[in-house]
């Protein structure tokens, strides 16, 4: 059957349509592919690190500012690194001193391996309220800090998903680890990096893939095991706790009256230097004897 004029054209005109479609799905296919290849990128560089002053296991000046959150499992107390975050450490202080986190709910605890939990939301899904502070803050990031076991990363959240393009308020990452099995662990060292880093991730836990990739703002020195209960909380389906897990208030001190039980084992950069020095005198008096 021959087409008439009108239906050619039409057919045409449906031709040039899934064309440019073909072409734009093309561009957009090789977009993604870009940006993938650039986050693999990223991830892959986020180990690359040169010299590295490894903040959060060295000791806090006196006058460091200190959180200490009081929750359903115990006590735990962070630093806050004000010189690497200002911006959000100013803000999230400024949340404290309101009350803001008092009462507030942990919403989330990874349940497959126990990497990480979600705390300081008003509801217990984490969902937002009337009172949700949702103030929007770039990233800050420091090649002096990571993601260790311990560490406190902003959160952001969009349409019920994490975005690294921004972080809000109320909602924190409390960093626990991965399971550095042998296939990682082996992953981990063949990384050109700097070793110290890797070592660190291996013998004190963390969450690799983080890695510049959050505002990290604070470090818990004190209260590990009760992160540690609260990463064994039972969950539903949604990794909700089934029972709820809340920060009752969160208060700001400063490290000279919140001291740690054991500076030697919980900053072990700040006695590097002492313990050279002494293996130094040993090796020196026992090549004398």
């Amino acid at each position: 059957m021959k087409m008439n004029q009108m239906q050619r054209q039409k057919l045409n005109a449906k031709s040039i349509r899934v064309f440019k479609a073909s072409v734009i799905m093309a561009i957009l296919a090789a977009i993604i592919l870009l940006t993938f290849a650039c986050m693999a990128m990223q991830n892959d560089n986020a180990l690359q690190a040169g010299e590295i002053d490894f903040l959060q296991y060295t000791v806090p000046e006196d006058d460091a500012t200190v959180v200490v959150f009081e929750t359903t499992a115990g006590t735990m107390k962070a630093v806050l690194f004000e010189k690497q975050a200002p911006e959000f450490c100013e803000y999230f202080k400024g949340l404290v001193e309101d009350g803001y986190y008092n009462n507030t709910y942990y919403f989330f605890v990874e349940d497959e391996q126990k990497a990480y939990a979600f705390g300081g939301a008003k509801s217990k899904d984490g969902s937002d309220t009337d009172d949700t502070d949702k103030t929007n803050l770039e990233p800050e990031t420091s090649s002096d800090l990571w993601p260790f076991r311990g560490a406190l990363c902003t959160y952001g959240r969009e349409k019920g998903i994490i975005n690294k393009r921004y972080t809000t308020g109320s909602r924190i990452i409390f960093v626990n680890s991965v399971e550095f099995d042998e296939e990682l662990t082996e992953q981990m060292k063949e990384i050109d990096t700097n070793e110290q880093l890797v070592e660190y991730f291996l013998t004190r836990g963390g969450v690799p893939n983080y890695s510049q990739q959050f505002t990290l703002f604070g470090q818990i020195y004190e209260g590990l095991d009760v992160l540690n209960g609260i990463m064994s909380a039972e969950v539903n389906e949604d990794n909700i706790p089934k029972e709820d897990i809340k920060i009752i208030s969160a208060t700001l001190s400063t490290y000279g009256e919140n001291r740690a039980k054991n500076e030697k084992e919980v900053f072990p950069e700040s006695f590097k230097q002492e313990e050279t020095t002494e293996s130094g005198a040993q090796q020196t008096q026992a090549s004398g004897q």
